[in-house]
């Protein structure tokens, strides 16, 4: 997908027919999002817990749910990417994610770990695709598509990650919790995993936005780690037997 998308932009670059761009931007952004998806779910198996066409619905409506959420109090509260504010930046756009995914989890179905992760999973992949296009169309410097390419690249490696990682421990966490109880509650650990998510979160942005100096940018790669690391202890008991969808009980 990366290497189609490097393909599109030269042809941009060389042929001048940006009609290709949407393409190329969307196969850029959803690269490494859906090959860190694809890898959860074959070390899992979470795609089996929930029906495919609820997992697309909340990638494609649960991303652009919390895109819509999270754009518009990004634009209340935050400033500008350089300023501080930014560092509020993960705590508008988790609970932004867990929006759609609470509205799921309030109706009593698909209430356990495995699906809780894979519904997690879904809309944050939603999220980073739509949120990475954004950046590599602002990107665009008159009929050049060069900074496009760089924010594709950057991202495309980068946002699996993170808004993948992030999303995905909340949910495991909370859907454990959900799962042990029968019911959504709010615990000392769901909200202290929430919590956590949105310091990473700001965290990353801050590193990679703020004005500091070059070394200590490069701390983000150790928030990457860190938050991956996280996601895959929290997500260590799932395998793909357990994740299979119970079948349904006959009265």
């Amino acid at each position: 997908m990366m290497t189609l998308s490097a393909s599109l932009l030269v042809l941009m670059e060389t042929a001048g027919n940006r009609a290709v761009m949407p393409a190329a931007f969307f196969y850029g952004a959803a690269a490494g999002p859906l090959a860190l998806l694809v890898a959860i779910h074959d070390r899992t198996g979470i795609g089996l817990s929930v029906p495919a066409v609820t997992l697309v619905g909340m990638f494609l409506f649960g991303g652009g749910v919390a895109l819509l959420l999270g754009g518009y109090f990004d634009s209340l509260f935050i400033a500008g990417r350089s300023d501080p504010t930014i560092l509020l930046v993960g705590w508008i756009e988790e609970p932004a994610k867990i929006v759609p995914l609470l509205a799921v989890a309030f109706t009593g179905r698909h209430l356990t770990k495995a699906a809780g992760v894979a519904l997690g999973v879904s809309c944050a992949t939603g999220f980073a695709i739509m949120e990475s296009m954004s950046y590599a169309w602002k990107s665009v410097d008159g009929n050049s598509t060069v900074g496009a390419g760089v924010v594709l690249l950057v991202r495309g490696l980068a946002t699996p990650f993170s808004h993948l990682a992030w999303t995905g421990l909340i949910c495991a966490i909370a859907f454990g919790v959900w799962q042990a109880r029968g019911r959504v509650v709010i615990t000392l650990s769901v909200a202290g995993v929430l919590a956590a998510a949105a310091v990473l979160h700001s965290l990353n942005d801050g590193l990679l936005t703020l004005d500091i100096p070059g070394p200590l940018r490069l701390l983000f790669v150790a928030v990457a780690a860190v938050s991956y690391w996280l996601f895959h202890r929290s997500t260590g008991d799932l395998t793909p037997e357990m994740s299979l969808e119970p079948a349904p009980s006959r009265a």
